[in-house]
């Protein structure tokens, strides 16, 4: 029964008797009641008639067009112009596409059930298609997972599976998805990142003030295969004491990455820095304890990389704090091992703090770094710089960034990045000496999301 026309016909009829209510005239009278009564009869056929007829089924979730309710498209998109020195990896200034990225993410279930027991609070899918990285054309996949969330209604047991960002530190979280909340431009964050297929677990603890998150993951960069069968395994442990204070440390270790024949990279990089058989991604000669050495082998032994992460939120002002260190060990022996450090300090102000007519424009510095710093063993600390090869004992960036938001979907920035690498002595090749001194840049760039 279509209650809203019973509804209207009642209502019909009530402006009716209380028409004929007010009607003084006898024979009038007899009339609008005549008139009533056959308004009433057609009422009651009406009415049986929609009673007679199949109820029309509810709408489900997954009826057409559902679907805008439950998915969601979102994106991010960075046009950059980057001027450096010759030799450097922006020598010639241009305008281009510097990062591109799409996003869907769609709710699956909610409040799935097996007879009275709650299994999950609901389901997630999320799928990333990355069109531009670094400048060059990537057109692969990011993220592409299904997240089942509070699992028997627990906040600390939530599970996802498929391809994900390494959840290592805090860095990562700037990849990917969260790329348009970076404040600087050119990603010179050397943090742990990358995406990896596996199962990752997760969850919050004491009310939120403490969260863990633990991924299984194949351990090699190229999607679907595996040259050994090795496995990475990763563990963050955060807190958040106060709204202010979150700290956190990380823990990964790797199995084999590719064979004695077959090359791969790790599924874990190190800002910029493929982590890789010594020599593999460089035609520049190799210098080590001051002589000339041979590529290594392929084939890596394992890597373990262990680091701790500090942020202060306060008033206008976000601190950023990171300090770790990588054993990259080679299947080759010692003499292609390395132990990279990496750091960052950071700092964004609002300009708010200074004055309420500069919001919402804020000023961000950064110093950050990565390498063996020794002077006798070096790595390819930065893949867009073979010229320099796997003789960089240190690359340290100073970066000063001037951001100005345009409503909730546009920002604006300048920034001057200082960047100097340090070679390992032996190095004799004047090529290798000139990209090393020319590592500075200059960019802006507009930055859209949705």
């Amino acid at each position: 029964m279509r209650v809203t026309e019973i509804s209207l016909c009642i209502l019909a009829s009530l402006a009716l008797c209380a028409t004929s209510a007010h009607a003084d005239d006898s024979g009038a009278k007899a009339q609008e009641l005549d008139q009533l009564y056959q308004a009433v009869g057609k009422l009651e056929r009406r009415i049986a008639e929609l009673e007679s007829q199949p109820k029309a089924a509810p709408v489900s979730a997954s009826g057409a067009g559902a679907w805008a309710e439950r998915v969601r498209v979102s994106g991010s998109a960075n046009l950059g112009w980057l001027e450096g020195a010759n030799l450097g990896i922006f020598e010639h200034g241009s305008i281009k596409l510097y990062d591109a990225r799409f996003f869907i993410d769609a709710d699956l279930a909610r409040d799935a059930r097996i007879g009275e027991s709650l299994l999950f609070r609901d389901v997630g899918f999320a799928f990333e298609w990355n069109v531009y990285r670094v400048g060059m054309n990537a057109n692969n996949v990011g993220d592409l997972y299904v997240d089942f969330r509070g699992i028997a209604d627990q906040d600390w047991l939530n599970f996802t599976l498929g391809r994900f960002n390494i959840p290592f530190g805090e860095g990562y979280l700037r990849y990917g998805r969260g790329y348009y909340t970076d404040p600087f431009i050119a990603l010179s964050n050397p943090s742990p990142w990358f995406w990896d297929e596996g199962v990752k677990l997760w969850g919050k603890l004491f009310e939120g003030k403490a969260s863990y998150v633990f991924s299984l993951t194949d351990g090699e960069g190229d999607s679907n295969y595996l040259a050994n069968g090795s496995q990475q395994v990763t563990l963050k442990l955060a807190a958040d004491p106060w709204e202010w204070l979150h700290l956190s440390v990380s823990g990964l270790r790797s199995g084999a990455i590719a064979s004695d024949t077959t090359f791969d990279i790790a599924s874990i990089w190190l800002g910029e820095t493929i982590v890789s058989g010594f020599g593999r991604i460089s035609g520049a000669p190799n210098f080590d304890h001051g002589v000339a050495i041979a590529d290594g082998p392929i084939k890596l032994h394992d890597i373990q990389i262990i680091g701790g992460d500090v942020i202060l939120k306060l008033p206008d002002t976000r601190l950023w704090l990171a300090y770790g260190g990588a054993r990259i060990d080679s299947a080759g022996g010692t003499t292609y091992d390395r132990d990279l450090i990496y750091w960052l300090a950071e700092a964004l102000v609002q300009l708010k703090l200074i004055s309420p007519r500069l919001a919402p424009a804020y000023v961000a510095l950064r110093a950050s770094g990565l390498g063996t710093y020794s002077d006798d063993e070096g790595y390819l600390l930065d893949f867009r710089n073979g010229a320099v090869g796997y003789n960089m004992s240190e690359y340290n960036t100073y970066a000063l960034v001037l951001g100005l938001p345009i409503g909730d979907y546009i920002t604006l920035k300048g920034q001057y990045a200082f960047q100097r690498i340090a070679l390992v002595r032996g190095v004799t090749d004047p090529t290798v000496k000139d990209a090393a001194k020319h590592a500075d840049f200059f960019g802006m760039e507009i930055g859209v999301h949705f």
